[in-house]
């Protein structure tokens, strides 16, 4: 690819519906970087409500001969009624207050799921369409205090009480505040104009699709896939953790379709959830990411990375982890060339191969909405490689898609990181970081907390 060509590149596709800046993952790599019209407006696709509800020192009496768990607290709320002017509640999160929320433990915290974690329990249902979050004191601080993302907004939260536990000490339960949706649904596009080219057809080609080793991090709105390492942790783009809290972020598979609402005329899609059992929190002591820039105007990729490597935390529901839900399944990576850095010979990985991209891209077709953020697949043809680090392709892609995995055959050679690719030009291309790229390679021989195994 000419160079003139290549600075088109540099446009960052991915990060969908400016979720706000909050706090940066640990171990990132920042330098010489550019700013990117992405970053030009923030906008969100999500709302906290200053709602707070719950109760402190709540005194434990339980009969002796008690088996079945009592039930200490209990609230149900609707969220829709809060704001008679807010409508389009349509996914709703609660959010705990960490010095004020206090379950009681026993000395085996880690032990059972679900209903059977030791300890008080929270249970939290959704009234919507019944399904359950199960967190006792351990589980509920690995979700960073915050709830599973539920679809509507009618709960019950209820405390229930360990009937052998002899521990004379009062509970207490604080929900702070609760994240709901944007009015205008997932406000996808940050830039004003032009967007950033992605499209390679005229016609949007992606098809559903159920890779189980690839997942959805909500609400950055990326792709993320689970690969063969030792503890079964994931890769995506590194500019899906910059400048985003990794405590808010969670990992969700089986993602059903989106709702679609009809507002002034305009079909708005709303990301829709799996039920609790489907979502991972992420761990953020596991997080470590570069994004960086080189400033080199005549070769834009010089210097450039973009890739995260991370892990989540095992479901309190089943107190399985993504990979073993997933029944084991994960991306074996391309083998690099240790003496060269290159990408191995021999593995179908060639320039004008079929290469393939799972993620979970917008949808600009209003035929099409229900698919936003949803798993979608397409193929392409294998470009070029810039160097050892960066290849490009001719895959369709969208806002959303970063992170996805480039697969050739069944091996991922790469993360979807960048557009560039435009209809009218045969000759442009999108493109990621290899697997080859340095920095990632070297996050993978050390890997942090959860990714240890």
């Amino acid at each position: 690819m000419r160079r003139k060509n290549r600075k088109l590149l540099i446009l960052l596709v991915a990060i969908l519906a400016g979720i706000v800046a909050v706090h940066s993952a640990p171990t990132a790599t920042k330098r010489g970087r550019r700013r990117s019209p992405l970053e030009l407006v923030q906008q969100r696709n999500m709302i906290t409500l200053p709602f707070s509800f719950g109760q402190e020192n709540i005194p434990v009496k339980i009969e002796a001969a008690a088996r079945e768990r009592p039930v200490l607290f209990t609230q149900t709320v609707d969220l829709s009624s809060i704001d008679p002017k807010r409508g389009n509640v349509q996914w709703s999160r609660l959010v705990f207050d960490p010095e004020r929320t206090v379950l009681r433990m026993d000395l085996f915290g880690r032990r059972g799921a679900g209903e059977n974690q030791s300890g008080d329990i929270l249970k939290i249902t959704n009234l919507l369409d019944g399904s359950v979050q199960w967190l006792n004191a351990y589980t509920l601080k690995q979700w960073n205090f915050r709830s599973a993302f539920f679809n509507g907004g009618k709960l019950k939260v209820e405390l229930l009480g360990n009937p052998v536990l002899p521990i004379p000490q009062n509970v207490s339960i604080v929900v702070s505040s609760v994240v709901v949706n944007h009015e205008r649904g997932n406000v996808a596009d940050p830039i004003v104009l032009p967007p950033p080219a992605s499209m390679c057809s005229a016609a949007d080609p992606r098809k559903a699709s159920t890779d189980a080793r690839v997942a959805r991090l909500f609400p950055v709105g990326c792709t993320a896939f689970t690969i063969n390492d030792r503890a079964g942790c994931l890769l995506t783009a590194g500019h899906c953790f910059d400048g985003v809290d990794a405590a808010e972020q969670v990992l969700q598979s089986n993602v059903p379709l989106s709702s679609v609402v009809t507002v002034q005329g305009t079909k708005l899609a709303f990301s829709r959830h799996p039920p609790p059992q489907f979502q991972y929190p992420v761990d953020p002591a596991s997080v470590q990411y570069a994004l960086t820039f080189a400033d080199n105007d005549s070769d834009p990729l010089e210097g450039t990375e973009d890739w995260a490597y991370f892990g989540t935390r095992a479901n309190p529901n089943t107190g399985l982890k993504f990979r073993d839900a997933a029944g084991g399944q994960a991306f074996t990576l391309a083998a690099v060339d240790e003496a060269t850095g290159l990408i191995k010979d021999g593995q179908g990985v060639k320039v004008g191969a079929t290469i393939t991209m799972t993620g979970y891209g917008i949808v600009r077709d209003a035929n099409r909405k229900q698919l936003e953020q949803v798993q979608q697949s397409s193929n392409g043809k294998l470009v070029a490689f810039e160097g050892a680090e960066h290849v490009t392709h001719r895959i369709d892609c969208e806002a959303g898609s970063s992170g996805s995995p480039l697969i050739v055959g069944d091996v991922a050679i790469g993360i979807q990181t960048n557009g560039g690719c435009n209809v009218g030009d045969a000759r442009s291309a999108n493109y990621g970081s290899t697997v080859a790229m340095r920095g990632l390679r070297e996050a993978l021989a050390k890997p942090k907390s959860v990714c240890t195994g």
